[in-house]
């Protein structure tokens, strides 16, 4: 269909406006008829610039409003489909297009090209007809007042003006999406969408630009970049850290590295920022990163068997922990009396095996798919709860305690001496590798429940691990949210036996005082 009224030909010119009876010391408005003042510029119904010569619209090209930027209806659509693809970039990190608004500085072009450019619901063109920019009221002190509709002709239009089209009748559902009523998309070629968004633009408000760290137009800084972050490392690895419902920033920390194909190489780290601690986020960070750095390079294999370079691994986690303690400890100077410290959790993957390691309560998680293998936590957390639970206290009432996140060991200036992290090697069957802060298992901590609600998250969202990643974050956030979250997985088909046992636990950790985590 065309966006003409129905039954009317392509072509047909749009009647004139009807004047209304005039007043002594009032003038007519040439557009929309209306009776104004004699001293007035503007007219009071439409806007028109009653100085401005009558210029009718080129005969076949229908009228069009403009509307100055900052009285467009809220979430009105401009581009259709096309837009929101250019607008919406998916797979940039921590990065997510935000509003429904309008931006304030589209291309010239998608209004210039008004009678050219864009197509309709059905392939047709539609028109702008707007006013060349010397005949058009500006969005400054000449311009009519906010909110006031403009009709003008062919051309571009001017600074801070968009163009909205006169509305046409159509059957529902088959209209443009630059009639009013749109009840729908139409295919993603049929309305021109113009350039892709910005960068500088304010998610926000959607008017405004960054600048020097603040929207030029309602003043908010921009999004921090670490308030979500998604990482789709390899096919076969995938995470997410979120800031939560609660928190002003992210705490949580997440780090990863993965090779092809599947179950060849991955580096899973994820480091939770003490939130009683100065500064943590800074500190969650810089352990993280510099964990990555040491599990990422190769590990001698010795005589070639798995269980040579699962001691090798052993060794490289627990020389990761030091490094991430040390760069967390650098980040701060000596007399902070409340230094900024985090917990630790990470797992390598080599050829189907699996090393995991932890120190806090940061957890990784091994979730098999068949059902009589069990599900299960690879370590033990470093935490109060913990201390509870090995003492006969159930799970349920440790964990719900006053003092449940209160951790016994962490990385930071202040950590205790032996950091040596909670080692297990595992040779695996099929199924999934999961490395998470306390920001998810707050709300499913076993690991057999863990298991099924990923089953049950994989049956609605599939098994791309950053998108199952997402959906548990979802639920996390669904359950209130109440803690920053951050979730890694790792999709494994190995041929193991699902074997596991602990390493480096003959000594045992040195328990410091307890601090909140």
């Amino acid at each position: 269909m065309t966006d003409t009224p129905t039954g009317a030909p392509a072509s047909a010119p749009l009647p004139a406006a009807t004047p209304e009876a005039t007043q002594p010391g009032e003038r007519s408005c040439p557009v929309c008829g209306a009776a104004n003042p004699s001293g007035a510029s503007f007219c009071e119904a439409c806007g028109n610039d009653l100085n401005a010569p009558a210029t009718p619209p080129p005969s076949g090209l229908p009228q069009a409003s403009l509307l100055p930027q900052a009285a467009a209806p809220a979430g009105m659509p401009f581009g259709g489909a096309s837009e929101a693809a250019a607008d919406g970039q998916p797979g940039q990190q921590g990065q997510q297009a935000q509003g429904d608004g309008l931006s304030p500085d589209r291309d010239a072009a998608s209004g210039a090209t008004g009678a050219t450019g864009a197509t309709g619901a059905t392939g047709a063109p539609v028109t702008s007809g707007v006013a060349g920019a010397t005949d058009v009221p500006r969005a400054n002190g000449s311009s009519p007042p906010a909110g006031a509709a403009v009709t003008v002709t062919a051309g571009a239009p001017a600074d801070g003006l968009v163009a909205v089209a006169t509305p046409q009748t159509a059957p529902a559902g088959e209209e443009s999406p630059l009639d009013v009523g749109w009840t729908g998309p139409v295919a993603s070629a049929a309305v021109d969408g113009g350039d892709a968004e910005d960068d500088t633009l304010c998610q926000a408000c959607r008017l405004g630009h960054i600048v020097d760290g603040y929207c030029d137009h309602c003043g908010t800084p921009p999004p921090d970049p670490r308030f979500h972050v998604t990482d789709a490392a390899a096919t076969w690895v995938g995470g997410v850290c979120d800031i939560g419902r609660r928190h002003t920033r992210n705490e949580d920390a997440m780090a990863l590295r993965a090779a092809e194909p599947a179950g060849s190489r991955a580096v899973l780290v994820v480091c939770d920022g003490v939130s009683m601690a100065t500064d943590s986020h800074i500190a969650s960070l810089a352990a993280a990163q510099a964990a990555r750095a040491v599990l990422d390079q190769p590990f001698p294999k010795g005589a070639g068997t798995p269980d040579a370079w699962a001691s090798a691994a052993g060794r490289a986690l627990t020389l990761a922990v030091h490094e991430a303690n040390a760069a967390v400890s650098v980040t701060v100077a000596d007399d902070v009396p409340n230094p900024p410290s985090c917990t630790f959790a990470a797992a390598v993957v080599e050829d189907g095996v699996i090393v995991a390691g932890n120190v806090g309560d940061s957890r990784v998680y091994w979730l098999p798919d068949a059902d009589e293998e069990p599900a299960a936590q690879l370590g033990r957390d470093d935490s109060f709860a913990q201390e509870e639970m090995a003492s006969g206290v159930p799970r349920v009432e440790a964990e719900s305690g006053p003092h449940a996140h209160s951790i016994t060991r962490w990385l930071g200036k202040d950590s205790p001496d032996d950091l040596t992290p909670h080692l297990t090697t595992l040779t695996p069957t099929s199924g999934w590798l999961m490395v998470c802060s306390d920001g998810l298992w707050n709300y499913c901590s076993e690991a057999e429940d863990l298991r099924t609600l990923l089953r049950e998250s994989a049956a609605r969202v599939g098994e791309e691990p950053a998108v199952l990643a997402q959906a548990l974050v979802d639920f996390a956030n669904e359950q209130g949210g109440r803690d920053n979250i951050t979730v890694a997985l790792a999709r494994l088909a190995g041929q193991g036996s699902n074997d596991t046992h602990g390493a480096a636990e003959a000594t045992a950790p040195n328990e410091g005082t307890p601090i909140d985590g």
